[in-house]
């Protein structure tokens, strides 16, 4: 096989891996030069999109990946499953709408959010995921360092950011105040997904300000979809079933 050093060379100042690693094999297999060089700039683009798909899942810090297709459906036989299905394609990150998944802990929320969260990586859209806790004792730190702008015009770069966890421990007055930024800057600029336990009645149990329980709810709704979740707690069940099964199946 011929040898192209100056064309491998060049093909690496350009950073084309892909174009590089193929040429040869698909010089021998179409001699239409036009669609080898389309051929091999479908490679390019191919290897530079699964690169970026993974740089982007990676800087979403998923705890786990979760697939929509993993998840069990018919324990949630209230959650309208074919309107949840239509965030998928993500459409509603362009329009910068959020999601807010509420119900008891343990039926699916988390599972939902970081489901949620792979497909708008494959789309090039950027994601983060973190606790409600995680978020606001970066930003309470970030506030005491005199850091607090640039925390938050970080969040900003995020065009969907999983909030996961809200309403489990209440918060103090500062913490919320920070919640509440973080999303009126997103409003109508970027998307949130958020899961809570709490219905909205039940937010002034972690807003010690009604008003601000008030106004982050009026922001997360008005360009939002709400799915409610229900029944027992799955991993309950679970260690339930494994503590039966260790027991030889008795009570």
């Amino acid at each position: 096989m011929v040898e192209h050093p100056l064309l491998d060379m060049h093909l690496r100042s350009l950073k084309l891996p892909a174009m590089l690693g193929n040429y040869r094999r698909l010089a021998g297999d179409v001699a239409e030069p036009v669609e080898y060089l389309t051929q091999l700039a479908a490679l390019e683009v191919s290897k530079r999109h699964e690169n970026g798909v993974r740089a982007r899942i990676a800087a979403a810090h998923f705890p786990v990946i979760k697939t929509i297709e993993s998840f069990d459906f018919t324990l949630q036989p209230a959650l309208p499953k074919a309107k949840f299905l239509e965030l998928f394609d993500c459409s509603f990150v362009e329009q910068h709408r959020n999601v807010i998944c509420i119900g008891p802990p343990g039926t699916g929320k988390t599972h939902c959010l970081l489901a949620l969260g792979l497909p708008a990586c494959t789309r090039s859209y950027r994601v983060i995921f973190v606790t409600a806790a995680e978020l606001l004792m970066g930003l309470i730190s970030a506030k005491h360092d005199g850091q607090l702008e640039r925390k938050l015009r970080s969040y900003e770069r995020y065009d969907l950011m999983l909030i996961d966890e809200l309403g489990y421990i209440p918060f103090e007055r500062e913490a919320t105040d920070l919640l509440f930024q973080v999303i009126s800057r997103r409003y109508e600029r970027q998307s949130v997904a958020i899961s809570t336990n709490l219905a909205f009645t039940d937010w002034t149990n972690i807003f010690p300000d009604p008003m601000a329980a008030t106004a982050v709810i009026d922001r997360l709704v008005h360009h939002g979809a709400v799915f409610e979740f229900a029944g027992e707690s799955q991993r309950l069940k679970a260690r339930q079933r494994r503590g039966k099964n260790a027991n030889g199946g008795q009570d």
